[in-house]
């Protein structure tokens, strides 16, 4: 179920944002991959679940929240005036791999 409303997503940002463009409306979305927030800290928390995640992402780190914030900034202003129908990946890499 989860890939499935990833991919659901990503479809529905294609889909309005070829929907709203001519009101002038921009709409993309933000996909993280693991970020240190409390509901992932159980996870990490385990040294071996943690060590594998770090493994698994190229630049050898778990995300944070302002990892994240960053993103979405970058998205609302005015140098994503180009940007829309986009999925920003914000996973260090995983998914280029």
């Amino acid at each position: 179920v989860y890939c499935m409303t990833k991919h659901a997503i990503e479809g529905l940002t294609k889909a309005m944002a070829v929907e709203l463009a001519p009101l002038g409306i921009r709409v993309n979305a933000v996909a993280p991959t693991f970020i240190e927030t409390p509901m992932t800290r159980p996870m990490l928390d385990d040294p071996d679940f943690h060590a594998f995640v770090e493994r698994m992402i190229p630049l050898g780190h778990v995300g944070q929240v302002a990892d994240v914030v960053a993103g979405v900034l970058f998205l609302a202003s005015p140098q994503a005036a180009m940007i829309t129908g986009d999925s920003l990946k914000i996973d260090g890499g995983w998914t280029a791999q």
